[in-house]
C-alpha cells in the first residue's frame, strides 16, 4: 500500500462455528476449518464502520543503571485485537445477537419464534472483512476466527436502528489479511 491519505468503508460476512460449507471443499466451520469468501452460507453483514482495538498487554523491563532504574525493554505478555462496530442493517442474526438466543433462521426468512437468553450471548465464527476506499477500491481483505457478541443498547427510536458489536479476534493459525 502506497503513502496515503484514505478514508476507508468495509463490508463484512460472518460465518457461525459448526455451520457447513461447501466452498472450497465440503466442511464444517471451526478454528481449524474455513470456508471461502464466497460460500453461498455466509451471513451478510453488510457495511459496518470498524474500529481496530489492539489490546496487547506489555510491560516495561527495568534495570539499575547504576543505581536508578531506566527501562531497557518492553515485554510482550499478551496479544490481541478487538473489534468494535455496529449493525446497521437489522436481520435475523441481530436480533439473535441482541437477543441472546438460538440461532434463527437466515435473513430474509421469517423469523418465527425465539427465546431470549436461550443460545449463548457470544457467537463464533469466521468474520470477512473487505476495506474499500472513497473510490470503492479494494484496500485490503482480512479473515478473522472471532467471538462476536452485541456490546451495548440497540436503540428502538426516531433514528434507524443499530446493534452495537463487539469481535475479539481469536488465534488460528487460518487468520489472514491481504493487501490489495
Amino acid at each position: 500500500m502506497n503513502l496515503k491519505r484514505i478514508v476507508t468503508g468495509s463490508q463484512s460476512i460472518f460465518f457461525p462455528e459448526g455451520g457447513a460449507f461447501t466452498i472450497p471443499a465440503a466442511g464444517i466451520a471451526g478454528v481449524a476449518s474455513k470456508p471461502g469468501a464466497t460460500d453461498p452460507a455466509f451471513l451478510v453483514l453488510g457495511a459496518i464502520k470498524w474500529s481496530k482495538n489492539p489490546t496487547h498487554k506489555t510491560e516495561n523491563y527495568m534495570e539499575a543503571s547504576p543505581g536508578s532504574y531506566v527501562a531497557t525493554d518492553e515485554i510482550v505478555l499478551s496479544k490481541g485485537i478487538t473489534l468494535k462496530g455496529k449493525l446497521e442493517k437489522q436481520s435475523n442474526f441481530a436480533v439473535q445477537l441482541q437477543q441472546a438466543c438460538a440461532a434463527l433462521p437466515v435473513s430474509p426468512a421469517a423469523g418465527g419464534v425465539f427465546n431470549p437468553l436461550s443460545g449463548p450471548p457470544v457467537v463464533r465464527g469466521w468474520l470477512h472483512v473487505q476495506e474499500y476506499d472513497q473510490n470503492d477500491t479494494l484496500v485490503n481483505t482480512v479473515d478473522y476466527w472471532v467471538a462476536m457478541k452485541a456490546s451495548g443498547d440497540t436503540n428502538n427510536d426516531d433514528k434507524a436502528t443499530e446493534t452495537p458489536i463487539e469481535a475479539v479476534v481469536l488465534f488460528s493459525t487460518l487468520n489472514v489479511g491481504t493487501l490489495a
